[in-house]
């Protein structure tokens, strides 16, 4: 009994409108970038399966953060591999219970469709590029979007001419509503985040040796929920997969 009431009570604080509901149900922590697609994923599975799955999207920072102190998370979702490292550190995760199931890529857009596309990013001088123009990211301290975008930057010698244009945003969303809202001219993102919107253009990728791998970890939390420990099968099967290659996610050479 406590443990359900601190599970409806921290549910609550971060889903508002979360109802009580008679079924089971399992609390999914995971990566703002896997909204859309784990969302229909699912959609998918409520149409043969009995159990409320409950997402709860934000930053992987944050939400690594909130399951260490003590959040009632059965399943994470991360976007990267050092976060959930971090729980399997803590004694929180085992690490028999995560699984590497997709991977990203990282690129730079913007909401100017007269700009042309850009070949090769290695040979582009940023300073030029945004002109006095702000890009937006993630927080390059501690979401997986910022940190890969800081990499590729420093990779490239670009980021010391244009870190005091850069806007540094909570979750990869975020920096996309940055973009959307033309508070900013171009941002860097994923590439599942840019297939979203059409009305947003790619300029260029990322190539992968700029920065560190894109992993998307799933990890089981609660391994004492039968129900956490079905849904945590059916995210890496082959067919859930296919759902997330459907909204421009990369499935891991081991699925």
């Amino acid at each position: 009994m406590v443990k359900l009431i601190k599970v409806l009570f921290f549910a609550t604080l971060i889903v508002p409108n979360l109802a009580i509901a008679d079924k089971a149900q399992v609390l999914v922590f995971a990566a703002a970038s896997t909204k859309n697609a784990l969302d229909a994923a699912i959609r998918e599975y409520n149409t043969h399966k009995k159990t409320e799955i409950l997402p709860v999207y934000g930053s992987s920072a944050t939400l690594a953060k909130q399951i260490e102190l003590g959040a009632p998370a059965d399943i994470f979702l991360s976007a990267n591999v050092p976060w959930v490292d971090h729980l399997v550190n803590k004694g929180i995760i085992e690490a028999t219970n995560t699984r590497n199931i997709l991977k990203n890529r990282l690129v730079l857009i913007t909401n100017d469709q007269t700009r042309p596309k850009i070949d090769n990013l290695k040979s582009t001088d940023f300073s030029k590029l945004l002109e006095d123009e702000k890009i937006a990211m993630g927080m390059v301290s501690s979401v997986p979007a910022g940190i890969y975008s800081k990499q590729a930057l420093v990779h490239l010698n670009q980021w010391n001419a244009i870190s005091s244009q850069v806007v540094q945003a909570d979750n990869v969303r975020t920096a996309l509503q940055y973009l959307l809202s033309e508070n900013v001219v171009f941002a860097m993102v994923y590439e599942s985040d840019a297939k979203l919107f059409p009305e947003l253009k790619v300029l260029g990728i990322f190539e992968d040796f700029t920065h560190d791998p894109i992993i998307y970890p799933a990890s089981l939390v609660n391994s004492e929920s039968p129900e956490a420990n079905l849904f945590f099968e059916y995210l890496a099967d082959p067919k859930t997969l296919k759902v997330f290659e459907k909204y421009g996610f990369l499935i891991t050479s081991g699925n």
